[in-house]
């Protein structure tokens, strides 16, 4: 069966999509629920430059945006002189290693060069291989919650 894909801007009075969005970050990434629960009920704003929801035959499975505050800033300082970032990129489990990601980071850098945005940063452990096939660069190595992650941009 083809699947039928739809990506859209996350509306941010759509509870049930933020919600479900909300506890696939806290299952990956411990992020607290009522964190994500602020931060995509109120986008845009100055922090989160739009949140991206990417459905497959009417069932949302993966989702991301671009933000200008990440959590690595806390560790790392140094990194806030790069903005705007790629923000919790995800795919359910289930739909991982199927294109969804991909195809949905293409959407995010979409909407970047529509902001006229000429360069976007990201940070991994886990999906390298999926951003240097997309042309993204290494910019460095660093560690971050016990894990060895690559920072890397983009020029749109």
């Amino acid at each position: 069966m083809v699947s039928e894909i739809k990506i859209e801007k996350l509306d941010p009075t759509d509870e049930d999509s933020i919600q479900k969005i909300a506890h696939w970050y806290f299952d990956e990434w411990d992020t607290p629920i009522e964190k994500t629960l602020r931060r995509l009920s109120n986008q845009p704003n100055q922090d989160t430059l739009f949140q991206l929801v990417l459905s497959s035959n009417q069932r949302i499975v993966a989702t991301g945006g671009l933000c200008n505050n990440v959590n690595i800033y806390k560790v790392h300082p140094k990194l806030k002189k790069f903005s705007p970032w790629i923000g919790l990129l995800y795919t359910q489990k289930e739909y991982r290693n199927k294109g969804f990601g991909s195809i949905l980071l293409k959407e995010i850098e979409r909407y970047a060069i529509e902001k006229d945005l000429n360069k976007i940063y990201l940070y991994t452990f886990t999906a390298e291989s999926l951003y240097q096939r997309g042309g993204w660069k290494e910019i460095e190595r660093i560690i971050y919650k016990d894990h060895e992650t690559v920072v890397m941009e983009k020029n749109l």
